[in-house]
């Protein structure tokens, strides 16, 4: 179809989660010309339906480095952006109800400290001095305090207004359908706005389109290796203030936050592969009530007011691809994630816009390359 609109960027961004809109806002304050291209709303897919953790512990240790200095950035979001995201260091306490658990978390903290981040490991005892609305199944737990938590709709919209500020241009309900290349070098994208197919010319593409990445990737011979999967959050009444940390058990398979409001946030992290679908089965609130039940016996007679399922995209190791694709110039991909990338969506975002404003970024991203699933 013969474009009835033509356009020009720098670089263009497809998919407005956290991801691409820190993208799209540290690429245009440096100048660069900016259009972001998203298929629905800013935040509306599981940038803004996630549980709200914004965490260094717990990770893969080649996602650590990314997840610390993510935090740095986070500590100074609200008042860079001009909107309160409710970002508050109110910790992260992983807990543990058997001792091969606890040891796993033993493990895990001496290796973060030797990272440099720094973890505590709690007994029973000082758990419950700690932690005193926590139930009594649990033994023992692993506490980083500079982890905390953000409102995942507020973080993602206010980095894509800042962007627009700064001169971004985003266009939403305008999905991306093709990415052209001559010469094995990207030269423009092809979208649908509303009735207008437009092209957009331009060196520089990042695909930050989460569970649909495969699919755009596909139109350039470029095979992705991330699936969807449903990440489901259900949210109570509003409580007096019960904890300030971003609490989880995998032993329960749940977790929670309290959110400024009052309502406590749960989600589970037992997360079903291979799927788009977005209904949320009554067996997994039943799962979730119980697991809220047991894990602070105070909302042992909650009621979930609402509940809401966002799409993850998973790759085979866990962690996200992220960089350049060797086949392609000028081809970013910024996607797979799998169910952590939230924390990590504002140093994704800087470290982009730096490998194109500056040739290389700040910290490496060679451990997140496509090609490390060559043999796949």
């Amino acid at each position: 179809m013969k474009p009835s609109r033509k356009m020009e960027a720098q670089v263009v961004v497809i998919g407005g989660g956290i991801v691409g809109c820190a993208s799209a806002y540290y690429l245009a304050r440096r100048g660069i010309k900016v259009i972001l291209l998203e298929k629905d709303i800013i935040g509306g897919q599981a940038s803004g339906r996630n549980g709200g953790g914004v965490r260094q512990q717990c990770r893969d240790r080649r996602e650590r480095p990314l997840a610390i200095a993510s935090v740095k950035l986070w500590e100074h979001l609200s008042s860079e952006l001009g909107v309160d995201i409710e970002y508050m260091q109110g910790g992260n306490i992983r807990l543990a109800t058997n001792e091969e658990r606890m040891e796993a978390l033993r493990r895990e903290g001496n290796e973060e400290l030797e990272d440099g981040l720094n973890v505590e490991v709690w007994d029973r005892d000082e758990l419950r001095r700690r932690a005193p609305y926590l139930g009594d199944v649990f033994i023992g737990a692993k506490y980083c305090a500079t982890d905390g938590t953000a409102n995942p709709i507020l973080a993602t919209r206010a980095l894509a207004w800042a962007a627009q500020r700064y001169g971004a241009h985003i266009y939403t309900h305008a999905p991306a359908h093709t990415i052209h290349v001559t010469h094995g070098r990207v030269v423009a994208v092809g979208a649908q706005d509303g009735a207008n197919e437009i092209l957009i010319e331009t060196p520089w593409v990042i695909n930050a389109a989460g569970p649909w990445a495969p699919l755009l990737s596909q139109t350039i011979g470029v095979p992705v290796p991330v699936e969807p999967s449903r990440s489901v959050i259900a949210i109570t009444q509003r409580h007096a203030p019960l904890f300030r940390e971003f609490i989880s058990s995998h032993d329960l398979g749940v977790y929670a936050r309290q959110a400024r409001a009052g309502q406590v946030h749960v989600g589970g992290t037992n997360i079903p592969a291979r799927t788009f679908e977005q209904d949320v089965p009554a067996t997994v609130i039943e799962h979730l009530a119980r697991g809220i039940a047991q894990m602070v016996p105070a909302l042992k007679n909650a009621n979930f007011l609402r509940v809401w399922a966002g799409t993850l995209e998973m790759t085979p190791d866990k962690i996200p691809i992220l960089g350049p694709v060797d086949q392609v110039q000028g081809y970013l991909l910024a996607t797979g994630f799998s169910g952590h990338g939230f924390c990590l969506g504002p140093i994704a975002g800087k470290l982009l816009s730096e490998l194109i404003a500056d040739g290389a970024p700040s910290l490496s991203l060679h451990a997140f390359r496509l090609a490390r699933f060559s043999s796949i």
